[in-house]
């Protein structure tokens, strides 16, 4: 499949679809933003002021919604996005910059920020550079333990934190260096949990020197200030990304000015490439390179960028239809998820063209121009179905955030690759001088190389070699000219499909600790979320089940976590020798000797494994709703994530057992198959469930009395809607209605009418409609009016 994007298709689109004619980029300003001379500022108001009529950030409208029965008012999700321009942008930042520069940060303070993307976090960002202040995005799955040191680190003088994020904020400023203010965004004043949390942590903080605002405050404040003009060079330093922290504590890997900048450009030297209109979906993190690459990639292009409306992406799948992308950017994660939703949809029975027909149409919307997956390594197969799904090839991209983008489809990408080599890897066996092709560590220089990690003299010079090229960690073969194929990770650290960082060596040696493990060697692909093993036992007569809950236990004794322990293993019983080739001179494992010996059996069994879920996972949705409700679930939740047996207790956290937010949208999806119930992300990830509790939130639901939904009314899978499904067996229980003839008619004429609900769209017609049947009988009408006072009630 071609990599070039389809023209035909382009101008199809452009001609009968006014978004995307919309979104096509200035030639004029894209040239003008890659203009060497210009300063990131620059850059920034080049984009912002040229493109100013132009939607540029999108999120879910809401509505805020008061409960009759708490009297407590939420936000509730429209299906439907809204967008401020361009030129509303460029307003929110110069009143945020004014106000922050009158005294509060000056150019390279830092200000960490800690929340997930959106129009509020884009806004804060921006403003940063437009001071010459650093930005350190605080990773949001990450425990305090690990933020911690982070902040203490880099000594903020602004904390900012979205309301979701608040209560970790505020642990953060009590148990560290405390920043000059805190500020709170994506808040609601008229959502009661916002206030509550923001009161909250104003009287936790109040005997810190800290304050507290919200953000709407600050850009009040800075509304009628001087937009500042600062002078700041362009190798400055302007942000931190904190690495995972795969081998040791996590580190700031340091972005200057320029490479910030660079962020903004589309075109060949850059992170995505040219795209003839940007319309994406953003909901990767701010602390992730590729997440703000896409972001302020689509800004540049003069694109739109859209927001999910929920940091678990419990609204990934609708906001995704909702959005109908030109782009989809995505993790192997995502397109891991697309795959399931497929695979839910094939075991109802339905047609597999037709479940990707529609899922081109529906779910994808139907005008993608590019697709490209990154952050990890897609499977083989994977990445098939997203081709045959897309009828488009998948752009497979490789990079680091310390090196930016170096390899598209396995192609060395010059620009910005400067120039690469292959460095001899002698304990893991890997030669410039290996036939058929030559193998070793990548080294590389590019354009946007970083210049180091902050505060860590000793680990940048460790990542650099004598020449200036950067250690990529990652061992390559050269199978032809600029063309590398991923290998090995030079010091055994293995990242995962869901992004987890194991440390091979490691493990080896904590399993190795087994009374009924003679020898281990632990293999893992990048494509899957979990490891394999080849055990060799001490007796050569125990039970695979033994040795397997022998493993268990010493991860339990060492506080592992479940993607770091091998969910199968092969039992081998001859002993890695030096003789036969597993072991190193010094007896260590010879690791690329033993993936040669058990690399294709180990392959062989992660495909087995992969289809003993999609056969279990078929039977969960064919024919188990009426089993116990926790057996059926536990069944469920080690099918979906290959838990063992042993895994999966009463007491056990769908996230300790290596679930996460995008698991749990999948599994939500099939608990709605089996039981009939809407089981929310937010109960499935939340800590105070475990399966037993998520098992009596679906028999509570089901005995319990229900509201009227729109899967009740019209039918879960309803496309079409009519007035003929209103009926009233789907608002009253069959009792009442069937007793309903029988009850006492009235004595006299009506002449006293009490209506809920009046202050709503249909409450309102309803108002006039009996004022004006009342009237005919000098009756009256009593209207429930929702307000915080009756005075407000009355106005």
């Amino acid at each position: 499949m071609s990599t070039e994007i389809d023209q035909e298709r382009l101008e199809r689109l452009s001609a009968t679809d006014p978004q995307i004619a919309a979104a096509r980029p200035d030639p004029a300003i894209a040239a003008a933003i890659i203009d060497p001379g210009l300063c990131l500022p620059q850059v920034v108001n080049t984009v912002l002021r040229g493109y100013a009529d132009r939607p540029a950030l999108g999120r879910r409208a809401v509505e805020f919604v008061t409960d009759p029965r708490s009297g407590r008012t939420s936000p509730r999700l429209l299906p439907h996005f809204e967008t401020i321009t361009y030129r509303e942008l460029a307003d929110r930042v110069e009143a945020l910059a004014a106000a922050w520069a009158d005294g509060v940060v000056a150019p390279g303070d830092r200000v960490a920020v800690l929340g997930f993307n959106s129009v509020d976090y884009t806004t804060i960002d921006v403003a940063l550079g437009q001071l010459g202040a650093v930005s350190v995005p605080l990773q949001t799955g990450a425990a305090n333990t690990v933020l911690a040191p982070i902040v203490a680190e880099t000594e903020p003088v602004v904390l900012a934190a979205g309301i979701d994020y608040l209560l970790d904020a505020v642990e953060l400023i009590e148990t560290g260096p405390a920043p000059a203010r805190l500020v709170v965004f994506d808040y609601h004043e008229a959502v009661d949990d916002h206030r509550e949390a923001l009161a909250a942590a104003r009287a936790r903080l109040a005997q810190h020197p800290v304050v507290v605002d919200t953000l709407a405050e600050v850009l009040q404040r800075g509304t009628n200030l001087p937009v500042p003009a600062v002078e700041v060079p362009e190798d400055s330093l302007a942000l931190l990304i904190y690495t995972s922290g795969s081998t040791g504590a996590p580190k700031g890997a340091m972005y200057p000015r320029r490479n910030v900048a660079k962020m903004w450009w589309r075109h060949s030297r850059s992170w995505y490439g040219p795209c003839p209109a940007s319309i994406t979906l953003n909901f990767l993190p701010m602390s992730h390179v590729m997440g703000r690459g896409i972001l302020y990639g689509t800004l540049g292009n003069g694109g739109t960028a859209f927001f999910s409306a929920s940091s678990d992406l419990s609204t990934l799948l609708e906001d995704l239809a909702l959005v109908r992308p030109t782009e989809l950017n995505f993790v192997p994660r995502i397109w891991e998820t697309l795959y399931h939703e497929f695979h839910r949809e094939v075991d109802r029975g339905r047609d597999e063209a037709d479940v990707m027909a529609a899922m081109r149409a529906d779910l994808l919307g139907g005008r993608y121009l590019v697709a490209m997956t990154g952050s990890a390594p897609i499977s083989a197969e994977l990445k098939a179905w997203v081709e045959s799904l897309l009828q488009m090839h998948l752009i497979d991209g490789y990079g680091s955030t310390e090196a930016g983008m170096v390899l598209s489809d396995g192609c060395v990408q010059r620009p910005p690759v400067i120039d690469y080599r292959l460095a001899d890897v002698p304990e893991l066996g890997y030669f410039g001088t290996d036939r058929p092709y030559p193998r070793g560590e990548l080294l590389v220089k590019t354009e946007n190389m970083f210049p180091g990690y902050y505060k860590r003299p000793e680990v940048t010079a460790s990542v650099f070699d004598a020449d200036g090229y950067y250690r990529t960690g990652d061992v390559v073969a050269q199978v032809g000219p600029d063309r590398l194929v991923y290998v090995d990770r030079r010091n055994n650290v293995l990242k995962l499909a869901q992004g987890e960082f194991v440390t091979l060596a490691k493990l080896e040696a904590v399993f190795g600790t087994s009374p009924l493990v003679h020898q281990i060697y632990l293999y893992g692909n990048s494509a899957h979320p979990y490891l394999l093993a080849v055990v060799v036992p001490t007796d050569v007569t125990a039970s695979k089940a033994a040795i397997a809950e022998s493993l268990q236990a010493v991860a339990r004794q060492a506080g592992l976590q479940p993607y770091e322990v091998p969910r199968d293993f092969l039992v081998e019983t001859e002993p890695f020798t030096l003789e036969n080739g597993l072991l190193t001179g010094i007896r260590k494992l010879a690791w690329p000797k033993l993936k040669e010996r058990y690399g294709e059996r180990l392959e062989q069994l992660y495909a087995e494994l992969a289809e003993r879920q999609a056969d279990e996972l078929r039977a969960l949705r064919r024919g188990t709703a009426d089993a116990p409700v926790l057996a059926t679930l536990s069944r469920a939740a080690a099918a979906l994530l290959g838990a063992s047996s042993a895994d999966v207790a009463p007491d056990a956290h769908f996230t300790d057992l290596g679930g996460d937010s995008l698991s749990a949208l999948t599994f939500g999806n099939l608990l709605r198959e089996i039981f009939d119930v809407d089981v929310p992300v937010g109960v499935i990830v939340s800590p105070a469930s475990d399966l037993a509790s998520i098992a009596d939130y679906i028999q509570a639901q089901r005995r319990g009395p229900q509201r009227p939904t729109f899967a009740s009314v019209h039918g879960r899978d309803a496309t079409e809607v009519h007035a003929a499904d209103l009926r009233l067996d789907k608002f009253v229980d069959a009792a009442t209605l069937a007793g309903a003839p029988g009850l006492p008619r009235p004595a006299g004429q009506v002449r006293t009418v009490l209506l809920t609900g009046t202050t709503g769209f249909l409450g309102r017609y309803l108002a006039l409609e009996w004022l004006q049947r009342m009237s005919l009988v000098d009756g009256r009408v009593i209207c429930l009016v929702r307000a915080k006072s009756d005075a407000q009630a009355r106005a």
